[in-house]
């Protein structure tokens, strides 16, 4: 298993939640945020191997937290945006080349399994319905 600590940043606490816990299960050390800028703030702290992060949050959205991490020299994170819909076929489009992975939600957990588990590249199609 690769990924070892996985950051959440989510701002529904619901869902937030419900992946903290399916990861903990699985068993990954998991910290969570409920904003991007706190994430992004629990990235130095925390160190993790990937990043699973909504892309509508109240401050900042998925494609900013994205950019924030490479520009900040993150390139071995592995980062993987989720959403219900994101403002349509451009930030898909710009989302799908920028983060590692793309899934819609509601997600396809054996997918999102296996790409925790880097059994999947990053060059497949992952938008999942």
């Amino acid at each position: 298993m690769p990924a070892q600590r996985i950051l959440v940043i989510e701002d529904e606490t619901g869902a937030r939640e419900a992946l903290k816990s399916l990861l903990d299960e699985e068993g990954y050390t998991v910290c969570t945020a409920e904003d991007g800028r706190r994430g992004l703030e629990r990235l130095t702290d925390f160190r993790p191997d990937t990043v699973v992060c909504d892309f509508y949050l109240p401050d900042i959205d998925g494609l900013q937290v994205v950019r924030a991490i490479r520009s900040a020299g993150e390139r071995g994170i592995t980062v993987i945006v989720i959403t219900a819909g994101c403002g349509g076929e451009e930030a898909e489009s710009t989302l799908r080349r920028e983060a590692d992975y793309f899934f819609q939600k509601p997600l396809d957990l054996r997918r999102f399994r296996d790409v925790l588990e880097a059994g999947a590249s990053p060059t497949e199609a992952l938008s999942l319905h």
